[in-house]
C-alpha cells in the first residue's frame, strides 16, 4: 500500500502538469476555435509527434488525478473498513486503467502512418 501522503503528493503534481499541457492545448484553440477544429487542422496537429505527446500527457495525468480524487471520495464519504478500502483501490485503478488504454488507443489511432 502506497502511503497517503505519496498519494497526494502525485495529485499535486498531475495538477500543476495538467496546468501546463492543458495551456498549450487551448493554445492551440486560440483565435478561432472553430478553425481549429476543423478536420484540416486537427489532422495538422496530430502530424506533429510533439502534440500527440502532450495530448497522451493530458490523459495520464487526467487520469491519475481524476482516479485518486475519485478514490479519496469514496473513501471519505463512506468509511468501512479494509475491505472496502481495497474495493475502492481495484475499482479505481481498473476504471483508470480502462480511461488509460481507450485514451491512449484514440490518440494512436488518429496518428497518420
Amino acid at each position: 500500500m502506497v502511503a497517503k501522503s505519496t498519494l497526494m503528493k502525485w495529485h499535486y503534481i498531475t495538477g500543476l502538469i495538467m496546468i501546463i499541457v492543458v495551456g498549450i492545448h487551448i493554445a492551440y484553440r486560440w483565435p478561432s476555435y472553430d478553425a481549429s477544429v476543423s478536420w484540416p487542422a486537427v489532422q495538422s496537429q496530430i502530424s506533429m509527434a510533439w502534440y500527440d505527446i502532450v495530448l497522451l500527457i493530458i490523459v495520464y495525468a487526467a487520469s491519475y488525478h481524476a482516479m485518486n480524487g475519485l478514490r479519496t471520495i469514496m473513501l471519505e464519504l463512506f468509511h468501512g473498513g479494509k475491505a472496502f478500502t481495497t474495493f475502492v483501490d481495484v475499482l479505481v485503478i481498473a476504471l483508470g486503467l480502462l480511461v488509460v488504454v481507450v485514451g491512449t488507443y484514440t490518440i494512436i489511432s488518429l496518428i497518420p502512418l
